[in-house]
């Protein structure tokens, strides 16, 4: 299901259309919601002029120095969102853009909390529709359902686009350095040092904006940090080095992929190779204190091509974070026990449901899935919502490796007694918020039910705001070492480079010195978890750091 909220969060390749269903199937169920989400802000990638111009000259676009009308650039971003988001060859899918996506196109994303321009002509719906008819007339576009959090969908996005464009994507995406490059935008400007460092000032000054919308002084200290390791000569650790680059880009073309997977892999890699620096910011909505950032970046491109970009920085997470953190708030002792005992809840769920014995699944395709449904059925999703993301996860990692497994072999996650378990408490916790009409975060936030806010949202509020705090101690860690630093005029000996809600990655510059460094965050965050049981884990590289 496309939530209106989902903007920038796109992690993985897209996904594929489920394997045993007849199209009549598939469009009935994109009719509920079951669509594609359109990227976020293509036009921060960087391509060679030539495919710029040919969306120009489709568009009827004057590609001279003269300023264009707003209007225009509109709908030049609206285009080239849906040319970056359709996938290759499946005519049934919709794509689901949420007026967060509409909003950013048409420049006016920094009102969408309170949405007071976003009304009458300049409403999100108007420019949309304006959009399509002018320039793609045969989409249709289903309106939202915001009751449900479905965003609007558009139908019959492939056979509107020229099919020479779809065919230029993958080439136009290869990072080349010897074409002339300019920035997939309009009016087109080339891509120089110049350019380059006046599109960072206005990122980083973007930045301070967001860094002043913090909800809370926690998010806004993470914030702070994230900028600061990100600005003037620090960011040059976050561009990778042309070997990795060029490691990346063969994973990207390997032929064991679908088409669409190509495609959207060289997307990722031209967002980074555009600008590799992560620009954070807080939620569009204001409903959550996670940060996010927009677009692709090394947060939120595939875990594979982001290892290879960066194969030096080490990655860590707490281990089942939510899960640890639901187990002790919503008191379900049997949990709180499990984990105690320092077990797998991912090999319980892959044991218990049979997947080595009945398809030979090996753990790392079978574990995005059981993370997707598990996550799911904490924080509120139908039975059915949870069978379907489920199973488009699996066929997302599935494909690489040709295996096949039936939808309704999901269903055995809910047999499991620590899932039946969850999902009886968290009835309880919604039917309490729901009395009560509001709860309060670990940080004194309270967070009302509204119209834009139910109980299933206040809870994975409550948890992702536990999140932060638990890992609250590894940020002090990372700022004392960039105040020591500042002090002393010279490089930091660690940074933490990327932050990913439930984890963040650290780039050591004495190689020698990673597991001093790595132990001390470990160290700050398990001894202050208290009564939750989870643990700061290196997730990658795998062996290096273990005892």
């Amino acid at each position: 299901m496309a939530k209106t909220e989902n903007v920038g969060t796109q992690s993985e390749f897209p996904i594929y259309s489920e394997i045993d269903s007849t199209p009549e199937v598939n469009s009935r169920l994109l009719e509920k919601g079951e669509a594609i989400l359109a990227v976020s802000e293509p036009w921060r990638r960087v391509v060679p002029r030539w495919f710029c111009e040919e969306v120009c000259d489709f568009l009827g676009l004057n590609t001279s120095k003269t300023k264009p009308a707003e209007e225009d650039i509109t709908h030049f971003r609206l285009f080239i969102t849906l040319l970056m988001s359709v996938k290759h060859d499946d005519s049934e899918q919709h794509i689901a853009i949420p007026f967060a996506r509409i909003a950013e196109c048409a420049g006016m994303s920094s009102d969408l909390r309170n949405r007071n321009y976003l009304r009458g002509e300049n409403s999100t719906g108007k420019i949309l529709g304006r959009f399509l008819d002018e320039t793609l007339q045969g989409v249709e576009a289903l309106e939202p359902d915001y009751v449900d959090g479905r965003a609007r969908e558009l139908v019959g996005v492939l056979e509107a686009l020229p099919d020479e464009l779809l065919q230029m994507r993958i080439e136009a995406l290869k990072p080349d350095a010897d074409e002339d490059r300019v920035y997939f935008d309009y009016p087109i400007k080339s891509v120089n040092p110049t350019s380059r460092s006046r599109v960072k000032k206005k990122d980083e000054a973007k930045q301070e904006e967001w860094i002043r919308r913090a909800l809370c002084i926690p998010q806004r200290h993470l914030l702070e940090y994230l900028h600061e390791v990100g600005k003037g000569d620090r960011s040059s650790k976050f561009r990778p080095k042309d070997e990795d680059l060029e490691h990346a880009l063969r994973l990207a073309t390997g032929t064991s992929k679908s088409i669409d997977a190509r495609i959207s892999a060289l997307d990722q890699l031209s967002a980074i190779d555009r600008d590799p620096v992560p620009r954070y910011k807080p939620s569009y909505l204001g409903n959550t204190v996670r940060v996010f950032t927009s677009g692709y970046s090394y947060c939120n491109i595939n875990k594979k091509l982001r290892q290879a970009l960066q194969p030096d920085w080490i990655e860590l997470d707490l281990a089942s974070a939510q899960l640890a953190i639901v187990a002790h708030d919503w008191r379900v002792t049997e949990i709180e026990e499990f984990l105690r005992a320092g077990e797998s809840i991912w090999k319980s769920l892959y044991d218990f449901m049979e997947w080595e014995d009945e398809c030979s699944v090996p753990m790392e395709v079978a574990k995005p899935s059981l993370k997707k449904g598990l996550y799911a059925a904490i924080f509120g999703a139908g039975k059915s919502t949870i069978r379907k993301e489920m199973y488009s996860t699996f066929v997302e990692g599935a494909f690489e490796v040709g295996i096949v497994a039936s939808q309704r072999f999901m269903d055995r996650i809910f047999s499991h007694p620590l899932v039946k378990q969850l999902l009886r408490e968290r009835e309880n916790q919604i039917a309490e918020i729901e009395d009560n009409g509001k709860a309060t975060d670990t940080f004194g936030r309270e967070i009302r039910l509204s119209s834009d806010t139910d109980a299933r949202s206040v809870l994975a509020q409550l948890a992702q705001a536990k999140e932060l705090e638990l890992l609250l101690p590894a940020l002090d860690v990372a700022k004392s070492e960039l105040h020591r630093a500042d002090e002393a005029e010279e490089s930091p000996r660690f940074w933490i480079v990327l932050w990913q809600h439930d984890g963040f990655s650290v780039h050591v510059r004495d190689q020698s010195r990673r597991d001093t460094y790595v132990k001390r965050f470990q160290e700050a965050v398990n001894s202050a978890v208290g009564d939750y049981h989870t643990r700061l884990e290196v997730d990658y590289p795998e062996g290096e750091f273990d005892d």
